[in-house]
């Protein structure tokens, strides 16, 4: 009875030993199935936390640059609104100046041509240079191309440079004609006093005769002074006293002369002076 006992145990151990190896592998598969497992689920952890810190990175740097942009666009709104404020500033001074180049030009051209009669009536100085600015001022007047502003400071030089002859003294060489046919002599402008020329030989010196509108001869005790007085004129010689003969003084009204200032017609006056009250 013992033996039968005995051999079962023995059978039982035998047939449970190779069951329970088994048993022990699919346990250490499963073990190490789940450790592989757990090991791909850290990587897909890890690499979704890896995406989530680029993804919340790019989110901030998004953040930034609209931040950024939103400045940017205030910035181009203060000046889009400054540039409209110009604008409208600028439509308005555009709006005024055609207004005042509407009432400036008729001016210009009265002003031009009260100069232009000022020239003519005044006694023959520098008739070439004014003659030709005269032109000049026409020509500038009618062109398109020149601001009003221009127009209107070239009329102003034109005006100061004529107003200038009052005070100064000058010499040139110029063809008159006088003792019947043209010479070659040297005119000498005593500011708006007087006018005169001399020959180079100094054998013929003269005047011009504001009642006759001509030239006329001086005597001989005119001559050193004329002389003398063209060399001060072209600084060959220091200012000194001289004798020369002047024209009395006129009454307002009276055809131009050298009496102290230009005269005009009472027609003239009158528009030189509105055209002076405009132009200040």
């Amino acid at each position: 009875m013992k033996k039968a006992v005995l051999l079962g145990v023995m059978t039982g151990v035998l047939v449970t030993g190779p069951a329970l190896a088994d048993s022990v592998r699919d346990v250490l598969r499963e073990g190490e199935a789940f450790l592989v497992a757990q090991r791909e689920s850290q990587q897909r952890i890890d690499a979704m936390d890896t995406k989530t810190q680029d993804v919340d990175a790019e989110y901030q740097r998004l953040l930034r640059q609209i931040e950024g942009l939103e400045a940017y666009n205030r910035q181009l709104q203060t000046q889009i609104d400054a540039q409209e404020s110009e604008i409208a500033r600028t439509d308005a001074s555009i709006s005024k100046a055609t207004e005042v180049d509407r009432q400036l030009l008729p001016l210009l051209n009265n002003m031009v041509e009260t100069y232009a009669e000022l020239v003519e009536v005044s006694p023959p100085f520098l008739p070439d240079e004014r003659t030709e600015r005269v032109h000049f001022l026409r020509d500038t007047i009618d062109r398109a191309d020149v601001a009003a502003a221009e127009k209107f400071r070239q009329v102003l030089d034109a005006y100061m440079t004529e107003l200038s002859y009052g005070n100064t003294i000058e010499a040139y060489n110029d063809v008159i004609q006088a003792g019947g046919g043209e010479r070659e002599v040297n005119v000498l402008r005593l500011g708006r006093l007087g006018l005169f020329y001399q020959t180079a030989d100094r054998l013929h010196t003269g005047r011009w005769n504001a009642e006759t509108g001509q030239w006329e001869a001086l005597g001989a005790e005119y001559r050193n002074g004329v002389y003398q007085a063209i060399r001060v004129a072209n600084k060959l010689t220091a200012p000194s006293l001289l004798t020369l003969p002047l024209p009395p003084p006129r009454a307002a009204g009276s055809r131009a002369g050298y009496d102290g200032g230009i005269q005009l017609s009472e027609d003239q006056r009158a528009r030189l002076d509105v055209a002076l009250r405009e132009a200040n």
